[in-house]
């Protein structure tokens, strides 16, 4: 089985909207950003058995009104809590595809394709490409490389010291996991050590597995503050998104 999850719990406080209201319900010419994130999972039909949303509990209701009013077939989607962090968001994801799996008895490889919300315009080959390789891989993650010279520094005052830019990538997400086999990796930490995690790729490379890299792309990016919201919209205008 192959579940996509989104993890949507955020609150948007870098956005600093004056309503309040978290990132992934703002619109982009007319279409909430969560509702155009979850169409590009909708769209890779059967090669997703379900998609599963990560959000804060309060906001559960609104987002199914949304939902709903753009065309959201709710049978597919399913709406679970998220966590207090990021990490604990996707393994409440994972717990939910497995439990789902367990109940329909399957008892193979369960697959899950986890993907920042407001990452809404993540293309279809990149989805595929995760869930192609997610199968030779421990697990998968989509990079770039950088364009940029990258500086590493201990106190964010002094440079420490300028990699090899041709080694340097960009982490993007989505990022793709064998289910059982990452809640296995959780189990195994203490409280003290789960509480560094906020992706999974770091904690499969701290227990000497390999992650294997899906090129991303540009327009793969996050909406984050208020000027990506802006190039959001200019992209959607020109139909290039």
């Amino acid at each position: 089985m192959t579940f996509a999850g989104i993890l949507a719990g955020g609150t948007g406080t870098r956005m600093a909207t004056s309503s309040g209201m978290p990132k992934q319900f703002l619109d982009v010419r007319g279409v909430p950003i969560i509702v155009r994130t979850l169409r590009r999972f909708i769209e890779l039909g059967n090669m997703i058995d379900s998609v599963i949303i990560a959000m804060h509990p309060s906001w559960h209701e609104y987002a199914h009104d949304i939902l709903v009013r753009h065309g959201i077939d709710a049978d597919i989607v399913k709406m679970i809590d998220g966590g207090a962090t990021r990490f604990d968001s996707l393994v409440n994801l994972a717990t939910a595809c497995a439990a789902a799996a367990d109940a329909a008895g399957h008892k193979d490889d369960v697959f899950l394709v986890n993907h920042d919300c407001a990452r809404p315009f993540v293309s279809k080959e990149i989805l595929v490409k995760n869930l192609e390789m997610a199968r030779h891989h421990d697990m998968v993650t989509t990079s770039m490389p950088t364009i940029d010279t990258v500086l590493i520094s201990a106190d964010g005052k002094t440079s420490d010291c300028v990699p090899e830019r041709s080694t340097v990538f960009l982490d993007q997400g989505p990022q793709t996991v064998r289910v059982r086999h990452f809640l296995s990796l959780v189990d195994s930490l203490s409280g003290e050590e789960r509480a560094k995690y906020m992706e999974a790729g770091r904690l499969y490379i701290d227990k000497g597995f390999k992650v294997g890299i899906v090129p991303g792309d540009r327009l793969n990016f996050k909406v984050t503050t208020p000027i990506d919201l802006v190039l959001a919209e200019q992209l959607a205008v020109q139909g290039l998104v």
